[in-house]
């Protein structure tokens, strides 16, 4: 049995109780827990979308447009897949509070560079 990426809370402590207890002990197993990092907030995300549309409208392009290619120029990674390095984008939905924190220090940053204040 494998349990990946459980996430504890106080209703399913008693499941995952029940399970570990349930396991054989006559086979080895290793378990991990971690502190899960706080995921964007919803007033985060409210505010990006926000600088988006008036980045986009400073510079004549739409908020989708902004996302894509404020996701380009500032998460964007490269790996290696079958010897051949290929560059992806790292979903904003997959950052952490700190993260997206940056994420859009990044955007303002580069956006005062051509003239732009974002007023909130």
């Amino acid at each position: 049995m494998e349990i990946k990426n459980f996430n504890i809370t106080v209703s399913n402590l008693p499941y995952l109780f029940a399970k570990i207890t349930a396991l054989d002990m006559g086979e080895g197993y290793v378990a991990n827990i971690t502190v899960k990092q706080a995921s964007r907030s919803t007033d985060q995300n409210s505010r990006l979308w926000k600088l988006y549309n008036a980045l986009g409208n400073y510079i004549g392009h739409s908020g989708d447009d902004m996302h894509r290619l404020m996701g380009y120029k500032f998460l964007r990674y490269q790996e290696r897949i079958n010897d051949e390095v290929v560059e992806l984008i790292r979903s904003t939905t997959k950052l952490d509070m700190q993260e997206m924190s940056k994420y859009q220090g990044q955007i303002e940053h580069w956006a005062n560079d051509i003239g732009f204040v974002f007023n909130e």
